[in-house]
């Protein structure tokens, strides 16, 4: 099954698989930051400390990047719409399930279910079936999705807060659980397969896969460690700009504001570096997007004001949610043919273990230390052990960090396109058959001279 080569699966109908994927993306992030919200009453009716709630989060996190592999592969092989349903299914089961709880090892086990087989079976699955459904633009799909989890994580907890304030933490949680219920399952229901390609199209992805010096597995393994990498140096900003923010006199509304402008930043930067993907290359939007996160993760610390660190704050937000969609796009470039899901599945759950260690360093390292300069600087050098992963990946596929200008204009052929023309090229010239040099050129206007 190429990924690749193909033409947009079904038109209006594929925007609104795409739309619909990126609604439960949304939802499905939105439930595992809930806990943010009631992290406060629950720990005010129960007596238990703030860690052992917050512990709950981590469990959900970790829960949902080994869902994602163990959903990914199923979504491979069975109908996407049978695991779109326990994604939509079993994130109301749990945050029902939620309201009746008096015991932190049922806080502990809901958000396990939550992220193993309810978000685990929604993040890798459908960010790989807007791909499918997209296939000449996949990266502004993975980009357009991911964009909906940004949102998810400010719109879902904002509602929650309202509903705890106004009918107590338990019927919060039962309500949320029913509204996931009642918008989750039907959206489920609408999704399909795309459509498969055509042989021709699939005999040009495995002359692409000719292209790269080493299998693809491998390119996985070394994508998967970047990504840890990359993540690490992603989270430590994230985690800790709002007490970055305060530690400068910022007051308490003005610390969370980095966040949210972070996150704002944060859906424009997935959307973008997913069109800059099927410009110029999947890794060479990673390579950028990278570079920008590394360089400003270790300036956080030198801002001189609130303003300063607002204009960081929403540069990395674009750079590093960029990030996020370019990995997930080599990801699913670098899949062996029909692994898409499972590939996804296992680089994001490298990605999840990323953000726990960058989050646990930053506040490690700020307790040692008694400022933040050396949790940033810590940030800022898993962000180069991530640029240099991606050199290895560069060498390995034959690519280069800058594109060609022709790339970045319109109506040249894509990288990816190119790669698989060139594949074809050098397995025929194998078999002695001559080829034509204006095989992979554009096609050029007839010239009409006079007669």
């Amino acid at each position: 099954m190429e990924r690749d080569t193909g033409t947009d699966a079904g038109g209006r109908h594929a925007w609104i698989i795409v739309a619909v994927c990126t609604v439960m993306v949304a939802m499905g992030f939105g439930a595992i930051v809930n806990v943010a919200v009631f992290l406060t009453p629950l720990a005010a009716e129960f007596g238990w400390p703030r860690a052992q709630v917050s512990a709950a989060y981590s469990i959900a996190t970790v829960g949902t990047g080994l869902g994602g592999i163990l959903m990914g592969h199923f979504a491979d092989r069975i109908p996407v719409r049978r695991v779109a349903l326990c994604g939509a299914l079993v994130p109301g089961l749990a945050l029902a399930g939620l309201s009746c709880i008096d015991s932190v090892l049922e806080l502990y086990a809901y958000h396990a279910l939550m992220g193993v087989v309810g978000v685990g079976a929604i993040m890798a699955p459908l960010n790989t079936l807007a791909s499918r459904w997209l296939a000449r633009n996949p990266g502004l799909a993975i980009g357009i999705v991911s964009a909906g989890g940004a949102a998810g994580q400010g719109l879902i907890p904002y509602l929650a807060r309202h509903l705890v304030l106004m009918e107590g933490w338990r019927e919060a949680y039962l309500t949320l659980g029913l509204a996931y219920l009642g918008l989750m399952v039907p959206l489920a229901l609408f999704l399909r397969d795309a459509p498969r390609p055509s042989a021709q199209r699939a005999g040009m992805g495995s002359a692409a896969a000719a292209a790269y010096a080493v299998s693809r597995p491998k390119l996985l393994a070394v994508l998967s460690l970047a990504v840890a990498f990359c993540c690490i140096c992603m989270a430590t900003p994230i985690v800790h700009v709002a007490s970055l923010g305060a530690d400068l006199g910022l007051g308490g509304r003005e610390s969370a504001s980095l966040l949210a402008v972070m996150m704002v930043a944060g859906m424009a930067g997935r959307i973008a570096f997913g069109r800059l993907a099927d410009r110029t290359g999947n890794l060479r939007a990673y390579f950028v997007a990278s570079l920008g996160q590394t360089l400003l993760a270790f300036v956080f610390p030198y801002a001189g004001s609130g303003l300063e660190l607002l204009a960081l704050s929403a540069i990395f937000g674009a750079v590093f949610s960029g990030a996020m969609t370019a990995f997930i796009s080599c990801a699913r470039e670098y899949a062996p043919a029909g692994r898409e899901g499972l590939s996804i599945g296992v680089v994001m759950f490298f990605g999840w273990l990323g953000m726990a260690l960058g989050a646990w360093q930053g506040g490690l390292f700020y307790d040692l230390c008694g400022a933040y300069f050396q949790s940033f600087a810590n940030a800022s050098l898993g962000g180069a052990v991530n640029l240099a992963l991606l050199a290895l990946l560069f060498r390995y596929t034959g690519s280069t960090p800058l594109p060609p200008l022709r790339m970045l204009l319109p109506g040249n052929p894509r990288p990816d396109r190119m790669r698989a023309v060139h594949g074809i090229q050098r397995q025929v010239k194998t078999l002695g058959w001559p080829v034509s040099p204006a095989i992979g050129r554009e096609p050029q206007a007839p010239h009409h001279g006079n007669h």
